[in-house]
């Protein structure tokens, strides 16, 4: 059976203040290498390494790293790896050098330090083998590279964004499509066939056990903490 982990799980949540961009990380660990599928944001970056750090890894520990769509939720921390081959859609490599993500109005691409890390980026395509029974599918709707990390080994799919969490997908209610909402609901059949573990973008790994019927995988749950100003402290931050 696959040897995964999930180092930040995902979590199902939006804000009237925009995108939080909890995505899932996964780590998963084969016999020569340290795999890892998203990187999360910024504000992640001190959970991802701690989390590492409970694997006895640290950044330069990781040699594959393979993201599932370029957006910033997913990409920003593919810095902090330096001995890692960054693989990356080749459609959405294009999506952004091409510009064509300002004409899909696609606000979530971190257009500057993509190019500036384009010479370290590996682009895949529709089916490759990144590495020992893990293959590049695309998934395309909700960017036109979005793909995700079949484990041939335990038929486990690292989704992405292709499938943001359980109720969207049970529902086939597309995500948030900056290419196709057609295409984007068309991949859960794909799925369906494909898949018996789901590791979703925004969600708990779940188990697909008949149509319609799911199964979330326990001990993945995140916490959440929502810290705010005492009342009596309200005075001392309005704007005057």
């Amino acid at each position: 059976m696959l040897d995964f982990s999930i180092l930040l799980p995902g979590v199902p949540v939006s804000s009237l203040r925009g995108a939080l961009g909890w995505g899932t990380v996964a780590l998963i660990k084969q016999k020569d290498h340290n795999i890892l599928f998203d990187t999360g944001s910024y504000g992640d970056r001190k959970q991802l390494v701690d989390s590492l750090a409970e694997h006895n890894l640290k950044p330069d520990q990781i040699d594959i790293l393979f993201v599932s769509h370029l957006h910033f939720d997913h990409f920003l921390n593919a810095e902090l790896f330096p001995q890692a081959k960054i693989w990356v859609s080749e459609r959405d490599l294009d999506y952004v050098l091409n510009r064509e993500f300002i004409d899909c109005e696609d606000p979530y691409v971190p257009d500057v330090m993509i190019r500036h890390m384009k010479a370290h980026l590996t682009p895949y395509r529709d089916g490759e083998e990144i590495v020992n029974g893990l293959n590049a599918i695309s998934l395309p709707g909700h960017t036109p590279g979005t793909s995700g990390l079949l484990a041939k080994d335990g038929r486990v799919l690292f989704a992405g964004d292709a499938v943001k969490n359980l109720w969207e997908f049970d529902k086939n209610i597309s995500p948030p499509a900056f290419f196709s909402s057609e295409l984007a609901v068309e991949n859960y059949k794909t799925i369906k066939e494909i898949a018996e573990i789901v590791v979703p973008g925004h969600d708990n790994p779940f188990r697909i056990k008949q149509e319609s019927c799911f199964e979330y995988l326990s001990g993945y749950a995140a916490e959440i903490k929502i810290q705010t100003y005492p009342r009596e402290d309200e005075k001392k931050i309005k704007l005057k």
